[in-house]
């Protein structure tokens, strides 16, 4: 059923061709615990300070084990939260660094340029700067927030270099995903669907963890590429998400692990002619940084994107717009052949709160929040006037990967295996059911994805701060 002013009920824009299957089982009582503890630690973990210092000290020690970047945490000086960051890093537009004034004063605070951002596309809008040697153990974090403090003060544009994790470090892995029905054969699942498109759907690009590397043998995402090819990169540019490297190989998932598959599972049940393509932005513990997620960002509409999924997002000092995210969008903008010819998606965030996530909160993105399963709103999802649309996002059935789940991370853990599926709660898992939707529409309609967002918008339910309500995918 498609979407049109006959068919679907506001708030159900694709009527209930979703709503079948394994997804509207009744689920035992263990499942049922699962999903119940996953919702209430997305609410607990915000005012929880014991939970935040235990799983910040578990991911910080397999960082280290691992030789990996660090991150720190800021709490505001308002107390609202943490904001999160790769220390001794300070980022500045190349306009702040070029101007005498704000270059004299990053000197005398002993900063230094990088010599390469690390990201070709985006060299001439960023300077990355650096604590010089001497400086290296006097100067703290909080030295340099000091430092980006009053350079804004002075009207420059500079920020911490903020860690762009999967709506923040603490969210996922703990009570869940938790071990799911099947959904059968991917040839079964469209031999008893009712989309009326024939052929291939538009480019959507997955910015996330990756992909398990290990194909499955029911078909579902089959035809996403494991490999990028890429000029002068011998054997391509992997996404494969490593799914057991946080430390390495101990035989547990690590914490973020499955969560591009998740994601990449979630767009294809809803849009399975969809064309998607996975971008490896961020390491199996879901902790990368905002830099990261722009390069790969620009890189996919250079690949031919014409929709981005972004599951992750961070709230920042100052909320101030995420720097790189901005200087990504001006490049991606300028590569257009048309304004706004792609569509980027964003997950709102879990926070619980009004405070923007970026890069949710751009005007150029899509904001999604998530709702439960009747879509109502939910108290774990961030919300507020930027938020454009949400869909429900408590205990969504999708595609996962195989490995053990670590009692470190849950008291209940699940073995997975080689064809798994698991039911996971966050705005990470509503943003893709948008997507999804508009690769859709854009497909049946032979409309272009900007126009396939109006068209989606105009079948919503309007729910105060969280906009356009959809129920595509049920939940529980």
């Amino acid at each position: 059923m498609s979407i049109s002013p006959e068919s679907g009920s506001p708030g159900a824009p694709f009527g209930d061709d979703y709503q079948r299957g394994p997804a509207l089982e009744q689920p035992d009582q263990r499942l049922r615990q699962r999903v119940s503890r996953q919702v209430y630690e997305l609410v607990q973990r915000r005012s929880d300070p014991v939970l935040r210092r235990q799983v910040f000290s578990s991911l910080k020690a397999r960082r280290v084990r691992n030789a990996l970047p660090d991150f720190v945490a800021l709490r505001d000086p308002d107390g609202r939260g943490d904001t999160f960051h790769v220390p001794g890093e300070i980022l500045v537009t190349t306009r702040t660094w070029e101007n005498p004034g704000a270059r004299g004063y990053l000197t005398s605070r002993r900063m230094v340029p990088a010599g390469s951002l690390g990201c070709e596309d985006l060299e001439d809008r960023l300077v990355k700067l650096l604590l010089s040697p001497e400086a290296e153990g006097i100067y703290t974090t909080q030295d340099l927030d000091d430092t980006v403090t009053e350079l804004r003060n002075r009207g420059f544009a500079a920020s911490l270099t903020h860690m762009a994790p999967l709506a923040r470090p603490v969210i996922k892995g703990i009570g869940g995903p938790a071990l799911g029905p099947s959904l059968g054969s991917f040839d079964e699942y469209q031999a008893h669907d009712t989309f009326t498109a024939e052929g291939r759907g538009p480019k959507v690009a997955v910015i996330d963890t990756g992909i398990a590397g290990q194909p499955r043998t029911d078909g579902w995402l089959e035809s996403i590429p494991r490999t990028h090819e890429r000029p002068g990169v011998h054997g391509g540019e992997t996404n494969v998400d490593p799914l057991d490297a946080l430390p390495a190989s101990d035989g547990y998932l690590d914490f973020a692990a499955g969560h591009g598959t998740f994601v990449a599972g979630v767009i294809q049940q809803v849009a399975p002619s969809a064309e998607i393509a996975m971008y490896r932005a961020l390491p199996s513990d879901g902790i990368g940084t905002e830099l990261d997620v722009a390069c790969a960002m620009v890189r996919a509409v250079k690949d031919g994107a014409k929709i981005i999924n972004l599951s992750l997002g961070c709230q920042t000092r100052f909320d101030s717009p995420s720097l790189p995210i901005a200087a990504a969008l001006e490049k991606i903008a300028e590569i257009e052949k048309s304004p706004g010819e792609t569509l980027i998606i964003a997950a709102a965030g879990n926070y619980g709160d009004t405070r923007p996530s970026w890069p949710a909160a751009f005007r150029r993105v899509v904001s999604v929040g998530g709702l439960a399963s009747d879509l109502q709103p939910t108290a774990w999802s961030s919300r507020g006037f930027w938020v454009d649309c949400a869909a429900v996002g408590e205990g969504i059935l999708s595609t996962f990967v195989q490995g053990r789940e670590s009692y470190e991370f849950t008291p209940d853990p699940d073995e997975f295996g080689r064809n798994s599926f698991a039911r996971w709660s966050g705005t990470s898992f509503s943003a893709p059911q948008v997507a999804g939707a508009v690769a859709r529409l854009v497909l049946e309609r032979g409309i272009t994805p900007r126009q396939a967002l109006a068209e989606l918008l105009s079948h919503g339910e309007p729910v105060p701060d969280f906009g356009q309500a959809f129920r595509i995918l049920p939940g529980l």
